[in-house]
């Protein structure tokens, strides 16, 4: 089986998120590795947390999408708290930085044991662990007399 088939949605259009949720300029980093157990995907999700991340398996697509709204810190008597910035909107000269919302689908093979996915978050990172089901060896069958 050729590895990159896990992700053959990278070159068509729905691989970008045509639901609007994203551009490709927006679209977080991904390495995908295998070995003979599973298929791990790390994403790059700077400045999100575990929270800000949803994960979807279904009839072997995993979706990973975020939504994170812009807020601005204010104090309040002493006390912060993030309010949503419908005021006050600076006039960027340059804006590279930002990344709102996004949405990207992998759909994936055969071999791939789908109860156990497993996923991680630190330091930035989301690493989800996708397990292979083991491969069935073809067997002897033997000829009985009859």
């Amino acid at each position: 089986m050729n590895a990159l088939s896990l992700f053959n949605d990278w070159l068509n259009n729905d691989f970008y998120g045509t639901d609007g949720l994203c551009s490709s300029s927006n679209v977080p980093d991904v390495d995908v590795t295998e070995n003979k157990d599973s298929y791990i995907l790390d994403m790059d999700l700077p400045g999100r947390s575990e929270n800000d991340v949803s994960l979807e398996l279904n009839d072997g697509v995993l979706t990973i999408s975020s939504e994170k709204t812009e807020t601005k810190q204010i104090e309040d008597k002493g006390k912060k708290h993030e309010e949503k910035k419908e005021e006050e909107k600076p006039q960027y000269l340059l804006r590279e930085r930002r990344r709102t919302s996004f949405r990207r689908s992998f759909t994936l093979p055969k071999d791939v044991d789908a109860e156990g996915v497993t996923a991680g978050f630190k330091n930035g990172v989301l690493t989800v662990k996708i397990p292979r089901k083991a491969e069935v060896a073809p067997r002897k069958i033997q000829i009985n007399i009859a």
